[in-house]
């Protein structure tokens, strides 16, 4: 019998403040991603997407680039499931309103690989 491994959403308010107060942080360009790892009772990889509205004023700019952030992880799942290991992950996207989807995933793909390193 195979698990099957997921990528699972980060909502639990108690855990969003834990990889803010107690995480570490990496950046690459507008995209930074805040995390804790090796959280015994995780067994997969919880992520969370947030855009401040100090930098993008609009909710349904906010809310588009979230959509982007969330199909970006989608789209490279096999290879977050077998790099990041078990834990809690917030992605921050820290850059204008005005924003391309290529942009946004050439940052990510720097944020994967400084993951890597």
């Amino acid at each position: 019998m195979t698990s099957k491994k997921s990528i699972k959403k980060l909502k639990n308010k108690n855990q969003i403040d834990l990889v803010f107060k107690h995480g570490k942080t990496l950046k690459s360009g507008l995209v930074s991603m805040h995390y804790v790892q090796g959280k015994s009772e995780i067994i997969s990889p919880l992520f969370g997407v947030g855009v401040p509205k100090k930098n993008v004023a609009l909710a349904y700019k906010r809310n588009r680039i979230k959509r982007q952030l969330r199909a970006i992880i989608q789209s490279h799942k096999n290879q977050i499931l077998e790099l990041f290991p078990p834990g809690l992950y917030m992605v921050l996207y820290k850059g204008s309103p005005e924003v391309d989807s290529k942009l946004i995933l050439k940052d990510f793909k720097g944020l994967i690989d400084s993951f890597k390193a």
